[in-house]
């Protein structure tokens, strides 16, 4: 059912705070900042704290390193609602993370928040707000 209600979602706009925690930082690191999906394949990133950096995918096309381009584009697919019946996301999912949990805030169609737990134990938790969907 989230993949039929996210497959109709045209164009998606939020706020997001990301808490970054690792044994290697002496305390978490958040970052604020604005993302931005259209679809079928756009999809802007762009921290606004604590120093400005946007991150794109447009079809192709990517202003990104290949490891952070796949992490956007897992990320893209799930909005999509195209992550549940992909095989090579899920074991790039799996490849990269111990575990992925997404809340869905009370209508069930976005994520309000999501954690992901590396293999090494580090985590980052994005959490949305102000959400505007189409």
């Amino acid at each position: 059912m989230l993949a039929l209600i996210l497959a109709v979602i045209v164009s998606l706009e939020a706020d997001f705070v990301q808490t970054k925690s690792s044994a290697m930082l002496n305390e978490p690191q958040v970052s604020a900042g604005h993302m931005s999906y259209r679809a079928p394949d756009y999809m802007q990133w762009a921290y606004t704290s604590p120093q400005p950096l946007v991150w794109e995918i447009d079809g192709e096309l990517s202003n990104v390193n290949p490891q952070i381009q796949r992490l956007l584009r897992m990320i893209l697919s799930s909005v999509a609602g195209n992550n549940t019946d992909d095989p090579q996301l899920q074991r790039e999912s799996k490849r990269l993370f111990r575990s992925v949990d997404i809340q869905m805030d009370e209508s069930g169609e976005v994520a309000k928040r999501v954690e992901l737990v590396e293999k090494n134990g580090d985590t980052t938790v994005i959490e949305f707000s102000n959400v505007i969907t189409k």
